[in-house]
């Protein structure tokens, strides 16, 4: 019997070991499926980010050679040239440059003319596509868009003098520039003559004779090689294993394929996990990336951990449950004495700065918040205001109630000058026996409006003082001193003119505000006088 249940618990204890290893296992080998798309996902995320960025780079170039020739009605033909060649040079997947003339039905005889004189070229003429391809001279319409000129001239796809709006899908691309005023990408692919693989895209900038016309003096083009584009894109993007596909999605329903980077791998793709990416809107185009991953993608990525968690799971199962639990048990009573040494910490800071009579600050905290802010009203260059309170007569207050009275006087007219303060980093202190520092940053001389409160609120304390020389009822001096703190004055300055302020307040009668300031006054006016 004994040796029957044994063998039922060892079998037990197996099955929920294999229950908790293959769960364990799946879980994990769908996790990291999920992390293998993410990780899909950002990479084409990272491609298409680096293909919008090279192709707005290489646009822009058109609109810096558009700024120069703005308000030209011709641009120079040598300037043209240059700036066209240091283009290419920047931006080699740009293979040639186009300034394409505007030229009306009327004014095509003279045009032509003109040309032939500006060019040197007595054999200039504008010139169209025959239903062959060969080049004839251009029949009758109302409009003209001729190459003028061209960089480098020997790139055979363009001759001079062809009009490119002779083919309906380049017409209706200039018409769209010359309206929207933006660059404006032809939709359809151009087949380059020395190889059928190479894609070239035409980008059509309007240039127009002001800033606020509307009238067109020309078209600067740009031919772009979208598959070296493309390659420069992704020539700092080491990730193998995705075949990428550019479509033009422009058209609703009517995709249309313009570029295909197949996989360096030449690996069977696993289109059930193709991805799509929208890049932004360029030249009036939208554009879509297709991410098609190879089979070697995902397994190159793969890792034998769900394996080695199944295969360890069956040993390790309750031993790391039972390792867990001692160890939960043993953070959270850390945690739990952490909590309560911070506590303590805390109270005992609290402690160490608090005056324990009044229950505001102590002279050594007033003494660093007063460094501190000293130092922040340098850097901000703002003032700091300090008020000097004084008991008056608390000697005789003393004498007569006795220094219990004493203590509960001082203890009232703390508590009522913290309460007149309302901003957190103003600070009331004990400064010492019955004398308080009030410390105001970024306060100016309107401080003594609140100082005058302070000292109403107290006498309406109307805490009784027999002895006292000035009222039947405790009152407090206060001397105010305001400064803009710098390098060049001592902090102990703020101090000293306070309390010599607070001394003038005493020896003009007690009870009443003295500021700093009121002080500088007077000993100005008296110089004055004599």
């Amino acid at each position: 019997m004994k040796e029957n249940a044994t063998r039922h618990w060892v079998f037990l204890i197996l099955i929920l070991g294999m229950v908790l290893s293959v769960g364990s296992a799946w879980l994990l080998h769908f996790s990291e499926r999920e992390q293998l798309r993410h990780l899909l996902a950002k990479d084409v995320a990272d491609r298409a980010a680096s293909l919008d960025r090279e192709i707005v780079t290489s646009l822009e170039a058109l609109y810096t050679m558009r700024a120069l020739f703005i308000e030209r009605e011709l641009p120079d033909y040598q300037l043209f040239s240059q700036l066209s060649l240091q283009s290419r040079q920047r931006h080699p997947y740009i293979e040639a440059f186009y300034w394409v003339g505007v030229m009306n039905r009327e004014h095509r005889i003279t045009s032509e003319r003109m040309i032939r004189q500006m060019l040197a070229d007595p054999d200039f003429s504008v010139l169209e596509k025959s239903e062959s391809g060969e080049l004839k001279v251009a029949g009758d319409k109302l409009m003209y868009h001729p190459v003028l000129y061209q960089e480098p001239e020997a790139f055979s796809y363009i001759t001079a003098g062809q009009d490119l709006t002779s083919d309906p899908v380049m017409e209706e691309v200039f018409s769209l520039a010359a309206r929207s005023r933006q660059l404006v990408l032809s939709p359809g692919l151009i087949r380059s003559s020395q190889s059928t693989e190479a894609t070239l895209l035409q980008a059509v900038l309007p240039v127009y004779k002001t800033m606020t016309s509307d009238e067109v003096s020309g078209f600067i083009v740009a031919v772009i090689n979208l598959a070296q584009t493309f390659e420069d894109a992704l020539m700092n993007i080491r990730v193998s294993g995705i075949d990428m596909k550019l479509w033009d999605i422009t058209e609703p329903g009517a995709p249309a394929l313009l570029h295909v980077h197949p996989s360096r791998t030449r690996l069977p793709l696993k289109v059930t996990a193709s991805m799509s990416m929208p890049l932004n809107m360029v030249g009036q185009r939208q554009w879509e990336l297709e991410a098609i991953p190879t089979f070697y993608y995902f397994d190159s990525k793969k890792t034998w951990l769900p394996h080695l968690v199944f295969l360890a799971g069956l040993a390790s199962t309750l031993l790391i449950m039972r390792l867990f639990i001692i160890f939960a048990s043993h953070s959270e009573q850390m945690e739990k004495e952490s909590r309560q040494l911070m506590t303590s910490n805390q109270e005992l800071e609290e402690i160490s700065r608090t005056d324990a009579l009044t229950g505001v600050a102590n002279r050594r905290y007033f003494d660093e918040v007063l460094v501190r802010e000293w130092k922040r009203a340098i850097r901000n260059n703002t003032p700091l205001t300090l008020v000097m309170v004084d008991i008056d007569c608390f000697k005789l207050y003393n004498d007569y109630y006795g220094h219990l009275e004493g203590d509960e006087c001082i203890r009232r007219v703390a508590q009522s000058l913290k309460k007149m303060i309302s901003r957190p980093m103003d600070l009331v202190a004990r400064y010492g026996g019955e004398e308080f520092a009030v410390l105001l940053p970024d306060t100016n001389e309107n401080a003594i409006t609140l100082a005058e409160q302070c000292c109403e609120k107290i006498r309406a304390l109307e805490l009784v003082h027999a002895a006292s020389r000035v009222s039947p009822y405790v009152t407090v001096s206060m001397g105010i001193c305001t400064i803009i703190p710098s390098l060049n004055i001592d902090i102990s300055e703020i101090i000293r003119q306070a309390d010599r302020a607070l001394y003038k307040a005493k020896e003009n009668g007690r009870n009443q505000v003295c500021s700093a300031q009121e002080i500088k006054e007077t000993a100005s006016g008296e110089s004055d006088t004599y």
